[in-house]
Parts: structure tokens; sequence; C-alpha cells
């Protein structure tokens, strides 16, 4: 038995109500009820009276009756579709009292369009929407209470935070509210505010304080009597149904310090008391609103700190003040509200005590003698530090340990503290962050010993110490040890002497080492799971197991997966048009060789590559039979074949070559006993814009590098990962070795259009129009977010802990270009602006913070790498770090590049001194290099440092990191007090291409002190005027040699772009290909498989005569000759002809309505068109149809059938 799906089938007039009141009406017709229109529900008008004049009336409960309103017919709103048509209700008995009804009729969707002519023979279906006058949106932190004056309400209305509600009963530029603010500072706030029709979007409205009269007067004896006043803004949109006014403060300032602050702004101090938990409501004067506006602050008794603005949102920084005796650090995180129109900005202590142990912790600064409590899972505690000396003290409730002492501007990742015996083991930990530095204790855990020494001699005693200390520990014979710093700011070597025999050891080195190489003792320095062992022993046989287990293995596994091409189309099958084509495509010809003793194939360089593929290819032209040597420039001698099989390269080394290409994906994946290796290659990635008219047909695509890279470097894919993990022992725990992401320099191109197109298709419908109910959720999860506390972005994190011994990802270089035009046509152009959630909210936050979005081109986003070195970290932190470090620095970059404002710290390649550890550099991504697994692992079991870092490698510090060409890079460096962050100029409508400075190649990277870069230069300069060379030193130095305790910022800044007079040189100028024209789809919506050919026809008839004949169908089209081409759409042809530089002109036309014979096919290949006579032509007097020739008479019958084809569907639609 076979169940057939359920289907239903509505009958139902062309008239339907949805009511968006929160009380129901009684739909009447003359004095007979039709029904009642829920609130939310969609009301079926009957059939039968659909054509009637119908009323409304409200259904309220009590007293307040109301008639019916005047009256409206199908008539009538079909004739205004989208207007607001206006009902007006009285009271009973009361004149004035009346509630408004605004009507707002739409064409229903469910319109076929086989119906025939729309409208011709039946009534077109439409909805009517039922909106009240006006929506009361409460938008601040506090409740409100609301009442409309000259109203016959008693008592005002309470609206919560959050909440919305309608006021039936208000008529615009008539009505005003009387509002109150409730218990806002300890006291109410009332104002009056008048409903206007043509307002600006964003007002003000002025709160006054409601404080008893007595005290008034009693401050007023003081000159302290004006009662206090509040701005708060109120946002008006209009929409065609309804006026939403939504009562909203533009920053809300939380105080999360435990201090007294104070913000001043206007000439205005505002104090926000240290124990007042909710937000202070905080706006600039309403004259002032729009303009790039900036606070001061200042905390407890210090001075007031340097201006700063409040609107980058997505943004942290610093704020620094000074006071007498010490400096204050705050820490300011300014996130956007749910609604837009708020900006949240949280004042946090810089320094942060959290104890996830179970003891008590007691912290003090060196030098002082006040302690800090941090109790067993409390709160994050404010730490302030009353002098430079950044050094912490640290003892541990219970234990007899003398005080640790640290360094707490470093970052410090599992330092475990060197306790007595009595407690366990506890681990700090120092994580840095733009806005705050947190101090961290946990318990201890596997691994979290620098060392675990073990002997494992006979006889021998192994004597250890911290090579910056001279108290030794020793270690009998045939027992082990768990070793930590008895120092943390001392150095972080390990001492040994064992019999004669002496030598140091760090955590981070593996080694294996006899000892003198006699075979008497042997010191193997290796991770067992996350713990690093030490293990001295005379056993040679154990010596040469570890030896072994670390060498590189045969893989018991390999799998490779090689694509040559993949390609996405993202079609959107309700509008019918393919938004867009994504390809993953393979390189042209690269030439590789295989050196002696390599098991991989290696490309030649671009120069090597070229040469060769020029004399390859005047060798096959020639039609060769045998094999030829050819001698070539560069000292080069090859031996090519004429199938490209078994060539090599003679001279200047004899290797095998070979003629191949890159894949456009390739993954490699390795396994053996202890190792698993990874490769993932993504060659190029094209995103094209497939709509018509597109202002950037291609949106994403990695930038084609200027010849004097290209030539000597060999080709590099977009994105190359590589990864290397290695079993950690007998421990489940992962032990990555290496970790390296290289991803290449890429342009992306955006317009409206596109960016729309791409929501829509993305998009649920009606996923634009949020309710009530989920506003006040997300109105609730902002004031959840004010509450959190100041550790809870440390909640529990339960992804296994790794080991990370090399991880780094290349620096992203990245050009945007962004157009506010949509190209082609968008007929809902308005509806998308008004009702796209992100388009919305992107508008109102741009619009409350005054700032104007305009074109960009060409803006290049320089996002520093990201590298750790032998750190724990979990999955989810790691890619929370990660996420962070590049999201930072682009939403600081396109504040000031795009938008043009200031941002707190500079967001370009930071570096806040070496006493900070925080090192972040920007390398060109093409000078970076990245090592296949095998080359990795190659290089180990030779015993060879493996290049970590390629071409930005080791770890020496600041100005050694930059390497080789990169060095000239470096600009000058300050990093005291007086540095002032200048304001980048946005290089928007920068042509492309500019044939002034330098090419960008590895030898291009000149830099000189240019002048532009003013507040970058003049420390060292003046230093060095004052003390000679040593100022100059002590000028760059300060803080990068330890001489300030924080510095506040400074610049090495690689890209050559962002110098002035150097520019983008004429060679890297992009030769982008499309893929593949956009896909033809037919009237009937049906998505075909794509066919190149109706592609190709449909863009020509896009573009001929400069898309005169853009509204036709295109049907099929056919080659004449080189030169012309025959054009079928679905009402006739066309003869089409390209021009000298390609343009498409039309010879002659005809539809099928003029034809008067059916088109025949004479002598084989000719096609014969009889039509109407047409006097004036205009090539000829007269004439009676065409006769085309084309080259096959496959060709011309395949042509014939398609004009019967396309004639036969004219009379179907």
């Amino acid at each position: 038995m076979y169940f057939l799906p359920e289907e239903c089938l509505f009958l139902m007039s062309p008239l339907q109500i949805i009511n968006h009141f929160s009380i129901p009406f009684r739909v009447m017709e003359g004095s007979t009820s039709l029904g009642i229109s829920l609130p939310t529900e969609e009301f079926c008008v009957p059939l039968d009276s659909y054509r009637s004049e119908l009323r409304l009336q409200p259904v309220t409960e009590g007293d307040d009756q109301y008639d019916c309103s005047e009256g409206f017919s199908y008539e009538l709103v079909s004739q205004q579709p989208g207007a607001r048509v206006q009902q007006t209700c009285h009271r009973h008995g009361d004149s004035a009292g009346v509630l408004m009804v605004n009507i707002v009729p739409l064409k229903d969707t469910v319109t076929s369009q086989h119906t025939g002519m729309a409208g011709e023979h039946f009534d077109e279906p439409y909805i009517l929407h039922l909106w009240p006058s006006v929506l009361l949106r409460n938008l601040l932190p506090y409740p409100i209470t609301y009442r409309l004056q000259d109203s016959e309400e008693p008592t005002p209305i309470t609206l919560m935070d959050g909440h919305s509600a309608q006021l039936h009963t208000a008529i615009m530029d008539q009505s005003s509210l009387e509002l109150r603010l409730l218990d806002y500072l300890g006291q109410d706030w009332q104002a009056h505010y008048g409903l206007c029709g043509d307002l600006d979007e964003i007002t003000f409205i002025v709160f006054s304080s409601l404080r008893d009269e007595e005290e008034v007067v009693r401050l007023g004896e003081r000159g302290e009597g004006k009662r206090a006043e509040l701005d708060i803004a109120v946002h008006v949109k209009y929409d065609a149904g309804q006026t939403e006014v939504a009562i909203h403060s533009p920053y809300w300032m939380v105080n999360k310090t435990g201090r007294l602050l104070q913000y001043k702004a206007d000439d205005i101090h505002r104090k926000h008391a240290m124990d007042y938990d909710m937000p202070l409501l905080f706006s600039f004067k309403p004259h002032n609103f729009l303009q790039n506006n900036k606070v001061r602050l200042m905390i407890s008794d210090s001075d007031l700190s340097d201006d700063f603005s409040l609107d980058t949102v997505g943004s942290y920084g610093e704020v620094k003040c000074k006071g007498r005796l010490k400096d204050y650090v705050i820490g300011v995180k300014i996130d956007a509200s749910s609604f837009s129109l708020t900006r949240i900005v949280s004042f946090v202590p810089y320094y942060l005590l959290v104890n996830r142990t179970k003891h008590v912790i007691w912290v003090g600064e060196e030098g002082q003698d006040d302690w800090t409590e941090a109790r067993p899972q409390q709160a994050a505690i404010p730490f302030w530090p009353e002098r430079d000396s950044k050094k912490l003290k640290v003892k541990v409730e219970g234990s007899r340990s003398t005080p640790q002492t640290m360094d707490f501007t470093k970052p410090e990742n599992c330092l475990l503290l060197h306790l007595d015996n009595t407690l366990g083991g506890v681990i700090m930990d120092v994580n840095l962050s733009d806005h705050s530095i947190i101090i961290r204790f946990s318990d201890y855990h596997d691994g979290a010993a620098p060392f675990l020494i073990i002997n494992h001699t006979q006889e021998q005693t192994v004597e250890f110490y911290q090579s910056s200390q001279k108290e030794k520990d020793k270690l009998s014979p045939g027992k082990a040890m768990y070793y930590t710093w008895a120092e943390p700011t001392g150095s972080r070597s390990l001492a040994w002497q064992c019999g004669s025999y002496s030598g140091e050891l760090r955590s981070e080195e593996d080694l294996r080492l006899d000892v003198n190489e006699e075979g008497k003792l042997y010191l193997i320095s290796f991770y067992e799971g996350l713990q690093r062992v030490a293990l001295f022993t005379e056993d040679r046989r154990i010596y040469k197991l570890l030896c072994e287990s670390e060498k590189a293995e045969l893989a018991e596994q390999e799998i490779i997966l090689s694509l040559q091409d993949v390609g996405v189309s993202l079609v959107n099958n309700s509008s019918r048009q393919e938004v867009s084509f994504i390809g993953i495509t393979s390189s042209d010809v690269v030439w590789e060789s295989k050196p002696k003793k390599k098991s991989r194939w290696k490309p030649l360089s671009g120069k090597d590559a070229e040469l060769l593929e020029t004399h390859f290819k005047e060798y096959t032209e020639s039609g060769p039979v045998d094999n030829a040597i050819l001698d070539l420039e560069n000292n080069f001698q090859v031996s090519l074949t004429h199938n490209g099989q078994d060539m090599r390269m003679m001279q200047p080394y004899d290797a095998p070559i070979r003629r191949s290409f890159l894949p456009g994906v390739k993954v490699e994946y390795s396994v053996s006993a202890r190792q698993s290796a990874y490769r993932v290659q993504i060659n190029r990635i094209q995103i094209q814009n497939q709509l018509p008219g597109a202002i950037f047909p291609y949106v994403f695509y990695p930038i084609k590098l200027p010849k004097s890279v290209t030539m000597d470097s060999e080709p590099k894919p977009l994105t190359d990962i590589s990864i290397v993990t290695r079993a950690a022992g007998h421990s489940d725990i992962s032990r990555i070795k290496y970790f390296k992401v290289l991803i290449q320099e890429m342009d992306l191109k955006l317009d409206l259009g596109f960016l729309y197109a791409i929501l829509d298709l993305f998009t649920p419908e009606n996923a634009s129009v949020m309710t009530s109910e989920q506003q006040v959720e997300l109105f609730e999860k902002d004031i959840e977010y004010l509450k959190t506390e100041l550790n809870d972005v440390s909640a529990t994190d339960t992804s296994p802990i790794s080991l990370y011994e090399y991880f780094h990802i290349s620096p992203i270089k990245l050009h945007l270009s962004f157009s506010l035009s949509s190209g082609g046509e968008d007929g809902n152009k308005e509806k998308r602006e008004t009702e796209i959630i992100p388009v919305q909210s992107l508008n109102l936050l741009l619009k409350s913070i005054g700032a104007t979005l305009t074109d960009v081109q060409d803006v290049v986003f320089k996002l520093a790498f990201f590298e750790l070195t032998f750190q724990f970290r979990t999955r989810q932190q790691l890619q929370w770090e990660v996420i962070r470090h590049y999201s930072k620095q682009a939403i600081k970059q396109m504040y000031v590049l795009v938008l043009g404002l200031d941002v707190l710290g500079n967001p370009f390649g930071l570096i806040r001194g070496l006493s900070e550890g925080v090192e972040a550099f920007f390398y060109e991504p093409y000078q970076g290099a990245i090592q296949g697994p095998e080359e990795f692992v190659e290089g180990m079991a030779l015993g060879v440092k493996a290049l970590v870092g390629g071409a930005v490698g080791g770890i020496a510090g600041a100005a050694s990191r930059i390497t080789g060409a990169m060095a000239k890079g470096v600009a000058a460096m300050t990093m005291d007090e007086e540095y002032q962050q200048k304001r980048r100029e946005a290089m928007n409508k920068q042509p492309s291409g500019l044939r002034e400075g330098l090419t960008r190649g590895g030898k291009g990277l000149v830099s000189g002190f240019v002048s532009g870069i003013t507040g970058i230069v003049t420390k060292p300069i003046k230093g060095a005027q004052k003390e000679g060379a040593a100022g100059f030193f002590k000028g760059v130095g300060k803080g990068l040699v330890g001489a300030v305790a924080r510095p506040t910022g400074g610049i090495i800044d690689m890209a050559s772009s962002t110098f002035q007079g150097i520019k983008r040189a004429a060679e890297t100028s992009q030769d982008v290909e499309s893929l593949r024209p956009p896909r033809f789809i037919h009237e009937d919506g049906v998505i075909r498989p794509y066919k190149e050919r109706e592609g190709i026809g449909s863009q020509m008839l896009q573009k001929i005569e400069n898309g005169r004949f853009a509204k036709y169908r295109y049907f099929a089209h056919a080659k004449v000759n080189e030169s012309d081409f025959l054009m079928i759409t679905k009402r006739g042809i066309f003869f089409v002809t390209k021009g000298t530089f390609g343009q498409l002109t039309c010879e002659w036309q005809y539809l099928f309505d003029e034809f008067t014979k059916e088109p025949m096919i004479v002598e084989g290949r000719r096609l014969r068109i009889e039509a109407k006579e047409r006097v004036k032509s205009v090539f000829h007097a007269k004439e009676f149809g065409k006769i085309i020739n084309f080259r096959s008479p496959e060709i011309a019958k395949w042509v014939l059938t398609k004009l019967e084809d396309a004639r036969e569907s004219l009379h179907k639609y």
C-alpha cells in the first residue's frame, strides 16, 4: 500500500487582512460582522463580501468602546498599493477620543503569470496590513513611564527596559508624550516629546531631574541649585505603516574598575561612582553629536587622560591617566548593542588577578608592603601597581616558601611556581591583550614542570641548578625529580653536572647527546606526553632506542588527493539568476626538477621556467622526432623529448625535469607509527560576480606579483598549509611539531548589489523581520553582558590541551575596494536598505556615530603574522586567539583607512616593547617560506635545526627578526610617551600602477626616514642632537632595552605602500580572466547543466549596442563567420557583427511576426528568411528578407530547428 503525500489547496477571496495591532478588530460589512481579525493572524474576507464597503471596529475590554471606522473598499485600496490609507475610530460619546488605524495594501505574491493579463479578467489579490500609528520602544537599561498629554489616561503606563508599546490613540503632528525615566542615579527624570512627521532620524530630548524641591533649594544655598539635566536620544523611523520612536542613549558607560571615574566632554565632568553597577547614560551635547567627538577620562585622583573616541565599535585598547603618585592604566572595550544605536563602553582594570586554584593566594608589588588577597574561584580582582617595578611577589597561604617574584608585563605560559612539598603545584599564566593583562593562577596539570629529571646511572649523582642561580640541587642514582625555576625572572636554562661532565639544557630543545662522545654517559631530552624529560643514562640501548624514535619514519599509509579544477555555481532560483561562480583553478605551466636524494619535485624559479618553456615551445613547434640537447642562457644544458617524458637538466646540475602544473587543490596525508603529516595546497581561488551590470566582475582573486618578484622565486599557491604532529610518547595528547600557514596577497572587490544578492541567496524568507519577542531577548542579552564578571572570558574550556612547538600563520595582505552602487537594476533597493538586518544595523551604526561610508578603492589592509613557540593551548583557546589577533587589527585598520576615525592604540603592526614579549610584525606574504612535512622531518633527522620561520625566522628580538631585504624596510621606532598616533591617509582612489617610486620586489623594499611619517622619527633624532649616538639609541630603544616601563607603541611597518613616495609599480596591474560566462536560465526557471554556448550567447545579447536589446530573451545563436553571428531571441532574430575593437552591432533584425513564410534551407547551407516588405530600411530601399550563408549544412539545420522551437514557444507564453 502506498500513501501519497498530502497537499492542501486553499481557495480564498482576493482580499486578506493581517492585523499588526495588539488588540483584535471586528470586520464589518454594513451592520453585519464578518468575523474578528486577531493580532498577528491573517483574516480572509469572504468571497461574496470583498467588493463591498468594509469597516473596522476595535474590540476592547471595559468602558473603552469605539465606533466603526469610516469605511474602505477593494477599489480604494487597489488603486494605491503600498500607500497608507488612514481610518479613524471614535470613542463612544467622546468625539475627541480617537483610535487611528493605518491600512497598507500590498499585492499578494501568489499571482500566477499564466492567468492572462493581470487585472484584465481577474481582480488582483491584495493583503491589507493594519498598523497602529506609533510604536514606542524603550531602549534604555531602565524602565520608563509614558502618557499621552490631553488623553484621559489617569495614570502613566510603565514600559520596561527593552520592551515596546503601541500608542493606539496617538495622532502624528498633534499628540505629545509625557515621559519619565525611573530610578536612574537614585532619582526620577521627566521630559516631553512631540510626535512629528518630519523630524530628523536622530534627535535629542532633555530629561530634567525630579529631585525634591526642598533638596534643590538646600543645594541652591551652596550655589548648586540648578536641576540636573540629561540628554537622551530619540531615533525615529518612518515605515509605510507606522512611525517607530526609539528612546535610547548613544553610549552606555560601564564602570568595572572598582574606582571613581569621571568623563570630561563638552567641558562638562560626569562622575561615575565606583559602586554603581548599572550603565551611566552618556551623550555628547546635541549640537556636537554628529562630529568626531572624543572624551577624556579621570580615575580616582589622577589627571585627565588624552582624548579618545568612543565610536570605534569592536576595537579594544588602553587609556593612561597620570597621577601624582602613580599612573593608572585602564582597559577600554567598545561593543555595539544588539539594536546598533548604542555603543557599550566598558572600563576595566588593565591588570586583573584570577585565582582558579584551591588555595588562597596573596599578591603584592615588589618593594611594597601591601598584599592583595585572591580567594579560590573568586571573580577577577583588579590589581593597581603603585610603581614601575613590573615585578610581582606571590605567596600561597599554607606554604612556608619565600614569596616568588615574577615579571607581570611579559606573557607567561604555564609557569609552575617553586613551592615546598606541602601544597602541590600552582601554575601562573600571564595573558596579554589590547585592553588587559590577566594574571591567572591554576592547579597543576601534567607537563607543567619545565623538566622531569631522571638519573638512570649506576653510581653518578646529578647536580643541577638554574644557570642564573648558584644554589644546587642533587639527584641520587635511580631517582627522578620534577624541576621548576627557582627564580622565574632569571634565565630559563638548566645547568647540570654529572661527574666530570657538565652542560646546559633548555626546555624547548630536544637533545640526543653522547657526552664527550665517549659512550660513558648519555643525556636525552625528549617529550613524554606534555612533559619534558631529561634522562641521564649509561645504557647505550636506551639511548639508541630514543634516538630511533625521533628519526624520520617511512609512512605506513599515504593518501594524496589532487583536483585539477573545482567550480561552484551559486544560483538564486527565486530570482532566476546566477549570483556568483567560485572557481578553484590549477596554475599555468610550471617546470619542476628532482634534485638528487630528494623524493619531491621542486618548482624552478619563474625566470628559469620561462626560459625552458620558450625553448620547449620552439622545439615542439618544429615537429621533432628525436630528442634534443640544448645549450641555453644561464649556463643551462637540457635534454628535451618530443613527448615531454624523461627530460633532464644536465647543467649546472644533473637532475630529471618535467613540464607540469600545480593542481587547483592538493591534499596529502601520511601516517606512521609515531607521526602524522598533512599538506593542503589551494593554488588559486577566483570568485566572480555573475550579475548583469556588475561594478566589480571579479570579487576575489590572488594578486599577480610583479615580474621583479616572480622571476627569482618559484610559483606559490594562494594557501599552503603544512602540519606535522607527533605522538607524545605513550600519551594521547597531541604534540604539534610544525604548523605553518602561508597566505598570499589577495584582492577583494565588493559592491552593494553583490552583497544584497548573496544575502538574498542565504537568508531565508522573512528572516529580516524580527519579532518584538526576539528584540526583547537580544536586549536582555545586552544587559546580561553588562553584568558578567570581569573574568568571564576565561570560562570553562573542556577541549584537550596540546603542545604547539611551532605554530605560524603568515601576515594577511588584502586590497579592498568597495562601491555603494549596486550595478544593474535593483527593484528591491529601498526594501533592502530598510529590511535586511545587517544592512539596517550598519546604516544605523554609521548614522549614530556621524561617519559616512563612501566608495573606497584599493585600500590595503596589512595584518601582522601570528606565532607561537613551545606553548600549551587548548584548541578553543588557540582558535579564539587567532580570530582575535586578525579581527582586532582588521577592525582598527578599517576605522582608520575606510572611515577616517581615530582608534585606541596603533592599528599598524603593533609592537609594544620587547619587555612585554608581544611582537607583531608584518612581512610581504611572497617572502614567507614554508616547508613540506617531508622536508621538515628530513631536516630533523639530519640534525639540522628546522627553518621554522622562513624569511622571518628565529627568536632573536625585534631588529634581527627582519632578515635580508626586509631589514631595509624597517622605519624608525619610537617607544616613549611623546609618541602620538597620526591618522594615516586613506589611500582611496589611488590609481594603481603609478610609475613613481620603487617596485615591490625583494630589492625594492627600500625605506628612508620619510618626512611624511611625523611623530615616529622625532625621538631618536632629538636624542642624537642632545647626546650624540648614545642618545639616538636611547631614543630608539626606550622600552626596547627595558628603559621604560610601558612604552605606548611604535611601528615597524614593512609594507612599502604605506610610506609616502613609494607607490605601487606599473607592472603589478592585474590580468584577471573570466572563468566562464554567467549561466543562462530558461524561462521555466529549471536549473539545467551548464552550457557554455548559452552563457556566451546571453552575454552577447546584453552587450549589443551597449545593451540596446538587453530586455530581449535569449534563445540561441550561431556563428556565420569570424565576425558575424545570427542571434535568435524569443521574439525574433538579429544579425550581429563584431567590430575591430570588439564592439557588437546589429546589422538587421526581424520579429517573428514579420515572417511571411516558413524559414527554409536552400543549397544545403543557406538559410532563407522571407519577411514583410520594408521601405525605410537603413541599407536598402526595399527588402523582402535575407539569405544567410552558414559554414556547413549541419549548422544551417541546427539553426532552422532552433528557429522553429523559438516560434513555437512564442505561442506558449
